[in-house]
């Protein structure tokens, strides 16, 4: 997977997985969510077509659950902003 990382603000981190399918952002934003940030409610995300769209807003990756759970909800909000 290849990817960006950047710090747009002070105490804030972006992390933008490049041609990356629901299942392999999953992998990386369980173990960000798991591992990495000292909250679980830190953890956001969104996609490049939202964006496009216009969407300011950011979901919550899934305080809980497994990779299978988030890739899910990775996948909803892909579908609800190609509909």
């Amino acid at each position: 997977m290849e990817g960006l990382v950047s710090a747009p603000y002070p105490q804030v981190g972006a992390v933008m997985a490049v041609d990356a399918t629901p299942g392999e952002a999953a992998v990386l934003a369980c173990w960000l969510r798991d591992r990495y940030a000292p909250s679980p409610n830190l953890v956001h995300f969104t996609s490049e077509r939202a964006l496009e769209l216009g969407v300011a807003e950011h979901e919550r990756v899934p305080a809980i659950g497994d990779v299978h759970e988030i890739a899910r909800a990775l996948q909803d909000h892909l579908d609800e902003v190609e509909a």
